[in-house]
């Protein structure tokens, strides 16, 4: 019983859940998830399972699903089984096997949560993948946010074994006689983190034979260390930083100036999906003084040093989509807020998000969509027309707020520069008898 009574402390003093919480177990099959379910029982907490087949391992993997099914039926527990097709995913969303499962897998869970009304997803994580995955992310580079360590509660997803060593867990399934499956794609050591396990950590522990205590010890400093760092970013972000229309903007001058600009960026960039050496080539972008129009993707977001601003936009603003609008009422499915009302009154306003325009039946269907090249319009007063590209240089947009920007038309000719300039083909006449109210909420 060493192992059960730090187990009930653990989860009693860090308050990670309790006796009357619907409690899920991600169980492999595993020594891991087998010792962690064990626990669970003696300690008195209920619990499903939940167990992924990822079809990566043919029989092997089938003959893990029987198991935790029979495991189940055993212990008189729910087990929920999900079949992925880990290949096609991978290939279809350019990921690494790996992640690939790990996305599935948390997705998965998640709908259980909804589904069936989980309080907690528990993981069998412990001490020795804390130490693996310190390492990785030392290789990475991510920084002192990477080198915390794997977080023992995070929202729904709780990690109640991570003050336990490998060692530990093994010696309890054979105190206790327990049986588990072995998962033969743990000796790979073609995926990184097993080859940190098996080639890696051995090496380090010749040096340090209690490596995984020490690096428990450590992650906590780092933790203390990173609070600082961030608290620090986080002041600094309201001096050099601010968000305008669901852009970050960074103000170079104002950044270049910073001792520390290295950690800023990272701080500010990493929870955008930039690497370190994104970030490093950024500033040496920067400090060359020939930067202006240079981009950096991250899987979401994308950056783009502008004159004065290194501007970051997440990808779902910039797509080339277009929407059609059939009524005034056509508008959820949207990518903006757009509202359509019939008044009987114009009234004028400086409020660039609101129009009014003359209103006839014919005038849908409307198409919302991105600028394109060779776009013109005639301006509210002017009497010639003038080119998008044009409009745009003279209101100093940068290449994020072109992207960005929507267009409204009928048919080929543009009604609005959404939240900037109406058309003046558009525009409210003494003749007009019915308006169309138009409104972007801010």
């Amino acid at each position: 019983m060493l192992v059960l009574k730090p187990f009930e402390i653990n989860i009693r003093n860090n308050n990670l859940f309790t006796k009357t919480d619907k409690l899920l177990v991600a169980f492999s099959g595993g020594v891991d998830s087998v010792v962690l379910s064990d626990l669970l029982h003696r300690a008195g907490y209920h619990h499903d399972l939940a167990h992924c087949n990822f079809q990566l391992r043919g029989i092997e993997a089938n003959n893990d699903t029987e198991f935790c099914i029979n495991y189940a039926q055993q212990h008189q527990q729910k087990c929920h089984v999900a079949h992925f097709q880990t290949h096609d995913y991978a290939k279809h969303h350019k990921l690494s096997i790996q992640m690939a499962a790990r996305e599935l897998r948390y997705q998965w869970f998640k709908e259980l949560i909804q589904k069936h009304q989980y309080n907690y997803v528990l993981t069998a994580h412990h001490a020795n993948d804390n130490t693996e995955t310190l390492l990785v992310n030392l290789v990475r580079g991510t920084g002192l946010k990477g080198l915390q360590g794997i977080p023992e509660k995070q929202k729904q997803i709780v990690r109640p074994l991570l003050f336990a060593t490998k060692v530990t867990i093994i010696n309890y399934a054979a105190i206790h006689k327990l049986t588990y499956r072995e998962d033969s794609s743990n000796q790979e050591v073609k995926y990184k983190r097993n080859f940190i396990r098996h080639k890696v950590i051995p090496e380090l522990k010749k040096l340090n034979p209690i490596l995984e205590q020490t690096f428990l010890n450590s992650i906590q400093y780092f933790q203390q260390s990173n609070a600082i760092v961030s608290s620090y970013a986080k002041q600094k972000r309201g001096e050099i930083c601010a968000e305008v229309n669901h852009q970050f903007k960074i103000q170079i001058d104002l950044l270049l100036k910073e001792e520390h600009k290295e950690t800023l960026l990272f701080e500010w960039l990493y929870d955008f999906g930039f690497k370190s050496s994104q970030i490093q080539n950024l500033l040496e972008s920067l400090k060359s003084g020939q930067s202006t129009g240079k981009q950096f993707d991250s899987f979401s977001h994308q950056l783009t040093i502008d004159r004065k601003y290194i501007l970051v936009q997440s990808k779902q603003l910039l797509t080339n989509e277009e929407y059609t609008i059939n009524g005034v009422s056509d508008t959820k499915h949207l990518p903006i807020s757009l509202y359509f009302e019939e008044v009987k009154k114009a009234r004028y306003s400086e409020n660039k998000n609101e129009i009014f325009i003359s209103y006839s039946d014919t005038i849908f269907p409307l198409t919302l969509r991105k600028w394109k090249k060779g776009d013109k319009f005639k301006p509210l007063g002017m009497t010639g027309f003038k080119k998008l590209s044009d409009f745009f240089k003279d209101q100093k947009f940068s290449l994020f707020d072109k992207q960005s920007v929507w267009i409204l038309c009928h048919n080929d000719c543009i009604i609005w520069i959404v939240g900037h300039r109406i058309d003046d083909r558009y525009k409210i006449t003494d003749s007009s008898v019915n308006i169309l109210k138009i409104q972007k909420p801010e």
